[in-house]
């Protein structure tokens, strides 16, 4: 019996750890559910290391089983399930970026089969998806189309015209933290980067989109963008990012393990557990007891820094 089931966990690992096929599939797919979780793995235990919202596109390398093997905007060798996505080539590819969106506009809603709330569900829609315009609308509807060129009807004040979306961006200090504030009490979760539950840089990348910035993924690559600010309340911003972890020693490099930020008055406002805000004072409510390997300022440096991008710039999101 010990055996067998020995047996049975080798072959289960080296299914998991089998290096991806070759894809002779379409090269290209577009993120057809609200969001899908990319993992180190083939393999729904594996570790989650980011999302991606509906209408992302994706480059796609390798197949095992369901899973692809796809890069991202801002990962690259991470797994997916292929009924997340709806494949395309390269033409196809090219016409959904060019085609008019919408954007989901509010936090959470449903996409339907007909222009009426008892109409089935086609799935959920979530704040910053982005779908293809239809030309029809009735009565507080309008038509709208996944990427995998599903027909689907979408409340009107669920959604904006993704162009005008894009021209209504600011990114100032009062929008970051009006933005940021929205999401608290959301649930901290490893890898999360949607309205759904976020991580800690997940949290910071999704608030600067909101206002149209599109930031790097991870705490580790941010921290390397924009212009360092000494940790000093007189000099620090609202908007400013500040970052936590491990200094570097002689032996071994700099660990950076958090992100958050600075929300203005001596507080920060962060993805930890869950987000909310937290005082950097010992007499301030929820006080975080750490000190910041580094402040960083990203505001002025929008389209200066290649790892700062303006979203009408980034040529994969949008």
């Amino acid at each position: 019996m010990m055996k067998r089931l020995v047996l049975s966990a080798a072959l289960l690992l080296s299914a998991v750890c089998a290096p991806a096929q070759d894809w002779d599939g379409p090269q290209w797919a577009v993120v057809n559910s609200s969001s899908c979780f990319l993992r180190l793995k083939p393999d729904y235990e594996s570790g989650n290391e980011t999302q991606c919202l509906m209408g992302t596109v994706l480059r796609v390398k390798g197949a095992e089983r369901y899973w692809r093997l796809v890069d991202a905007p801002d990962y690259k060798d991470v797994w997916t399930t292929q009924l997340n996505l709806a494949f395309m080539d390269e033409a196809g590819k090219d016409a959904w970026i060019a085609a008019p969106k919408y954007i989901c506009s509010v936090e959470y809603t449903h996409l339907f089969e007909s222009p009426s709330l008892t109409a089935s569900r086609v799935c959920d829609f979530t704040l910053c998806d982005l779908v293809r315009k239809g030309t029809q609308e009735r009565r507080g509807w309008v038509q709208v189309f996944l990427p995998s060129g599903r027909e689907c009807w979408a409340r009107a004040y669920d959604v904006m015209d993704f162009e005008e979306w894009v021209r209504t961006r600011e990114a100032t200090r009062e929008n970051l933290i009006a933005t940021a504030r929205q999401f608290l009490g959301t649930p901290y979760m490893w890898g999360g980067a949607s309205v759904k539950h976020f991580d800690c840089s997940g949290f910071t990348q999704f608030v600067y989109r909101q206002c149209g910035v599109v930031l790097l993924r991870n705490a580790r690559e941010q921290i390397n963008t924009g212009v360092e600010v000494p940790y000093d309340f007189d000099k620090m911003l609202p908007g400013d990012l500040l970052f936590y972890g491990t200094p570097a020693t002689a032996r071994k490099p700099m660990v950076v393990a958090h992100v958050a930020m600075y929300y203005g008055d001596r507080k920060i406002i962060h993805s930890s557990q869950v987000v909310r805000i937290s005082s950097l004072t010992p007499d301030g409510e929820d006080f975080y007891d750490r000190q910041p390997l580094a402040v960083r300022r990203i505001l002025g440096s929008v389209d200066k820094d290649p790892g700062i991008r303006s979203v009408a710039a980034h040529p994969w999101y949008y």
